[in-house]
């Protein structure tokens, strides 16, 4: 087979002190701490506005 890629060796913390995992589980929806799903957040600035705002990003964030 091949190499697979070695994951970063700390645990990520955003702005709102989530934690995310080392490694993405590529599943259907993607999982809550899952490392893509906080980057997208951050992209679409998701922490800047309110608790409502946040959780319809993250619902969009979470589609695979």
């Amino acid at each position: 087979m091949g190499k697979k890629k070695s994951a970063k060796k700390h645990k990520v913390v955003s702005a709102e002190g989530w934690k995310t995992k080392k490694k993405c589980c590529r599943s259907n929806p993607r999982c809550k701490k899952c490392p893509v799903v906080l980057s997208r957040l951050i992209k679409a600035r998701a922490f800047e506005g309110d608790a409502a705002e946040l959780k319809k990003q993250l619902k969009l964030a979470r589609r695979w």
